[in-house]
């Protein structure tokens, strides 16, 4: 390193901690050499004004300068610097490209606990959108908790990392809320995309859907973001505002994108079967919200604030609802394939029996039942007759019809949903049909040979079941002689 890059250097030289932000450690430089703002360093520069004083706002030939006057490694400057690209569109956060608009630079959040651990700035502050401490699972504070200061905290004066910039109150007093358990896991994943540590960046990676394996860390987070509204529609309000308020960002935004990392570990199909299972729910808005949300997430996929790797990944999306119209079919279609009850088959997908996915079809967001579930219950569709009216066509009771399919004589068929008690017994009607007439074919004509009625035989059994089904059987197997006796009655009562 040149010794003319500086035109002064530090007494004493201050190790670098591992993710640490680098004006936090500018800041902590200046306290440790008892300088009354950290301006004092950063204009070493000669880029820095004092209204501005973060070495975040460094090029690659101030952070050179920088590095020599801390008595650092230009490299490791440059990790911890959140160098700008040449169009100021993205940053670098320990080696992963983010959107600009993910880090915040005003002012100085922390975490209580964490302070109280290591007294420094960590960069993983610096995310916009998820104010949170990993370290000790808190939401990050920003005021002062002394009640007579309560100043946002800034980068100016250097009284210590732990202390207030205007009252030196203890940092480490303030009271952080915690962030819920059920949502911590997600939240490490989504941290971990662009974490310092190359072994937290690979755990999260390792769950990611193999579909987004390529994609950056930054434009993952990008992608989280564009996705957040169709969990919370609130919360796109939110991502146009270039402040953003920690109250509304714990409440509204972290809970929105805690949600959307299921969708980037089961991309595409996680957020399809979300939105459907929405539109499933019904209700009084039928998921208008969430439809509504998606499909402006898809409309925007060519949005120019977008990076070009998150709108080639909303750009496939947008491929795959549109050409899914040929993989389903609707409820109304599918009603008129299978005979099957309308209302039913709409309880039945909302229940999840019947598998369903998204599509789009025009400018419509519409859920489809999967061609594979519909088939067999066509190829099940076959004119049937119901129990009581088969009873009615041999003049037996119930009970033997259901003995009769026991022996095979007819075939039993399902009900198609919503078509009575589909749960209940129906036969084919063609085999009913052949039944009757191979009995009439077997039956002789009228005579005396067969004096004995089989109706008043039956009546003689008792009250148990007659085995109406054995005779009938018997009958048409030519084990048994009967004959067709005259009458109007029901044709079983005139079985000799």
């Amino acid at each position: 390193m040149s010794a003319n890059l500086s035109p002064w250097r530090v007494t004493r030289a201050v190790p670098l901690i591992a993710g640490e932000s680098l004006d936090g450690y500018v800041a902590r430089v200046a306290a440790a050499h008892h300088m009354p703002r950290m301006a004092q360093i950063t204009e070493v520069t000669g880029e820095i004004q004092l209204h501005r004083p973060h070495a975040s706002f460094c090029d690659d030939t101030g952070l050179e300068i920088l590095a020599d006057c801390l008595g650092i490694g230009r490299a490791s400057t440059r990790l911890h610097s959140p160098l700008w690209s040449p169009d100021t569109r993205t940053l670098n956060f320990f080696g992963t490209v983010v959107s600009r608009e993910f880090l915040q630079f005003s002012y100085r959040r922390f975490s209580p606990k964490a302070l109280s651990m290591s007294a420094h700035h960590r960069g993983l502050w610096q995310v916009r959108q998820l104010p949170i401490c990993t370290e000790t699972w808190e939401y990050l504070e920003e005021r002062c908790p002394n009640p007579n200061c309560r100043r946002r905290q800034v980068w100016r004066r250097t009284a210590g990392i732990d202390l207030c910039d205007y009252c030196a109150e203890p940092l480490t007093r303030a009271r952080a809320a915690p962030v819920p358990e059920n949502m911590r896991d997600s939240l490490a994943m989504l941290v971990g995309l662009i974490h310092h540590d190359s072994d937290k960046r690979r755990i999260a990676r390792r769950h990611l859907s193999p579909e987004l394996s390529d994609i950056g860390g930054g434009h993952l987070l990008e992608l989280a973001r564009a996705l957040a509204p169709v969990v919370d529609r609130r919360v796109a309000t939110l991502l146009q505002s270039r402040s953003l308020c920690l109250d509304s960002t714990r409440d509204l935004l972290v809970p929105a994108l805690t949600a959307t990392w299921p969708f980037l570990a089961g991309w595409p199909g996680a957020i399809e079967q979300h939105v459907a299972d929405k539109l499933n729910l019904g209700g009084t808005e039928k998921g208008g919200n969430t439809r509504k949300a998606f499909y402006k997430v898809l409309c925007d996929r060519s949005n120019p604030k977008l990076s070009p790797a998150v709108q080639k990944v909303l750009s496939q999306l947008f491929e795959r609802c549109r050409t899914a119209c040929s993989r389903g079919v609707t409820i109304a279609e599918m009603t008129k394939l299978t005979g099957a009850d309308r209302p039913t088959l709409f309880r039945m997908r909302k229940a999840g029996t019947l598998p369903s996915f998204l599509a789009l079809d025009g400018i419509r967001l519409k859920v489809l039942v999967n061609k594979d579930a519909v088939v067999p219950m066509v190829a099940q569709r076959t004119p049937r007759l119901r129990l009581i009216h088969a009873a009615e066509m041999l003049g037996v009771p119930t009970y033997a019809i259901r003995e009769i399919a026991h022996l095979g004589l007819v075939e039993v068929v399902p009900v198609p949903p919503g078509r009575g008690d589909y749960l209940q017994l129906a036969v084919c009607r063609d085999g009913m049909q052949a039944l009757y007439d191979k009995l009439y074919c077997r039956l002789a004509q009228p005579g005396d040979a067969h004096p004995v009625s089989l109706a008043q035989a039956m009546r003689k059994i008792g009250g148990r079941p007659k085995p109406w089904a054995q005779v009938f059987k018997a009958i048409v197997d030519g084990e048994l002689t009967a004959s067709l006796a005259e009458g109007s009655a029901a044709r079983a009562a005139y079985h000799d």
